[in-house]
């Protein structure tokens, strides 16, 4: 599952960062610990050591709380050593592991190269920070509808992870991902593989729909599932601490999907530094159910995939640092990484082989206690999600009609709160729609205007002419006409789709 990608050159005043960075650059950090009724001796103005407020980077606070890698922001705290939205220093720095082919001093490689082109000697080291400190889904629906893929086919599945970033309180200047729907691109899969294919126009109107209702690629996720037992629904655990958490294939994946997500921020030069892009795996727990966990792949592990240097083995917790060029220009530097051996002395190790736990960090994974829902899901006729076409699931004509026909024109918001429905209206060629009329309806959808969207759908004529040439595609048997406005609707409606009066009124 190897999908090439190359990072993204902006110049700094194209730099646009993420409203989270904002809210979380605007705020010191600092962990208030309160008055200690029985070691603090002063007034209530005052501060001792036992309750000072402590860095959002503090180890022992972090320890205590058990929490495993610090923040972004935390990091970029620590690395300035202030707590400030004042400070211009710029702490991070990124790596480039490709030889420089511009250097003025010289002919380019392989005809000439200095200590300035070349890059440096790597040694790899676990990261001690995290982009992203929790992975939360929505409700179960939203997963539990990706998963029915596997269920009805017993083939593997990949998706995008659809949603926005918010602030996790639960660590210090922690960043959330909040899925709220999964998008599954064209592939090929059987019950051991995947293969993306190219999403082509499809790809481009899923960044524009999620443009317009303010949402964003956060992630991806893939199942790794294979039954256990048929009748109580237990799976394999395959993936767990003896044998391996991602694989160096996933994890080359996720890195080239890291570099097409940059992370923008104020705290590098570049103006992107790592990603906030996360990999999310459903596979068998200890216990043979379904679990997910997140993760995401170091900002060195990125380094070494845009630099083509990074290559998968026989051994899925094993990878590898090319031995061999792929081209004249392509240059190869050392690449090592550090381990205790017996004796408790932290020794060098050659990047052939290399493990892969050097190059991630985990990601918690769950879903909220309270039950949220942004997008729709109708327990009744749920709407086919897209390219599932070889287990039937298809989006044709009838299969909008049958949908159309659960909701009545006041409740055309529900029905249009549907990220695959909408999806589909952005996509299909029956009836094409103009942006700035998706574009209206995506408004209605985020702030939940009730009213616009019944407005919309009353109002708007490709909207009627869709409907109209999906109830065409029907049986004739399943239809009657409205003496009203004669609109002819599903057998399954009691309320004219068109003009909204009940069919026990005419």
């Amino acid at each position: 599952m190897v999908k090439d990608g190359k990072s993204q050159v902006l110049s700094n005043s194209s730099h646009k960062l993420d409203e989270i960075d904002v809210v979380l650059g605007s705020k010191d950090g600092q962990i208030d610990r309160g008055r200690d009724p029985q070691r603090c001796r002063h007034n209530a103005r005052q501060k001792c050591s036992y309750c000072l407020p402590l860095d959002p980077f503090d180890e022992e606070y972090l320890k205590e709380k058990e929490i495993k890698h610090m923040s972004f922001h935390s990091h970029c705290r620590k690395m300035m050593g202030t707590h400030g939205k004042s400070n211009t220093t710029k702490p991070l720095e990124n790596v480039k592991l490709s030889v420089d082919l511009n250097c003025p001093a010289h002919k380019p490689y392989p005809k000439g190269v200095c200590t300035k082109c070349r890059p440096p000697t790597v040694t790899l080291n676990r990261q001690k920070f995290r982009h992203v400190d929790n992975v939360c889904f929505e409700n179960e629906d939203v997963v539990n509808e990706f998963l029915n893929y596997w269920r009805k086919s017993n083939e593997q599945r990949v998706g995008y992870l659809i949603g926005r970033y918010e602030e996790c309180t639960d660590v210090p200047l922690g960043i959330r991902a909040i899925v709220l729907a999964v998008y599954e691109p064209p592939q090929t899969s059987t019950n051991n593989s995947i293969h993306l294919d190219d999403e082509g126009e499809e790809g481009k109107a899923v960044d524009k729909l999620c443009a317009w209702l303010d949402l964003r690629r956060v992630g991806w996720i893939f199942t790794d599932l294979y039954t256990a037992n048929a009748f109580d629904g237990s799976v394999h655990s395959t993936r767990h601490a003896q044998s391996y958490l991602l694989s160096a294939e996933e994890c080359i994946t996720a890195g080239a999907l890291q570099i097409q997500y940059p992370n923008h921020t104020q705290f590098c030069s570049d103006g992107v530094y790592g990603s906030k892009f996360v990999t999310v795996v459903a596979s068998g727990d200890e216990s043979e159910k379904v679990s997910f966990h997140g993760y995401q792949v170091s900002n060195q592990c990125m380094q070494l995939v845009e630099a083509n240097l990074l290559c998968p083995t026989n051994h899925f917790e094993l990878a590898y640092i090319r031995e061999t060029p792929l081209n004249d220009q392509h240059y190869i530097p050392d690449v090592q990484y550090t381990e205790k051996n017996e004796y408790g002395a932290e020794v060098r190790r050659n990047g052939r082989p290399l493990p892969v736990e050097f190059l991630m960090v985990d990601v918690p994974a769950g879903m909220p206690k309270e039950y949220r829902c942004t997008f729709h899901i109708p327990q009744s006729k749920k709407f086919p999600i897209e390219n599932r076409a070889n287990i039937k699931e298809t989006q044709t004509a009838q299969k909008v009609a049958q949908f159309c026909e659960q909701f009545s024109l006041d409740n055309f918001l529900d029905l249009a709160t549907n990220f695959h429905f909408l999806l589909y209206l952005t996509t299909q060629k029956l009836v094409p729609f103009t942006d700035e009329e998706l574009r209206s309806l995506c408004d209605c959808v985020k702030s939940a205007d009730r009213e616009g969207a019944s407005q919309w759908a009353a109002h708007t004529d490709h909207w009627t002419a869709l409907v109209a040439h999906s109830h065409e595609n029907e049986p004739v048997a399943n239809k009657w006409n409205c003496r009203h406005c004669t609109f002819s609707n599903g057998e399954t409606t009691r309320e004219c789709a068109m003009c909204g009066l009940p069919q026990e009124a005419h």
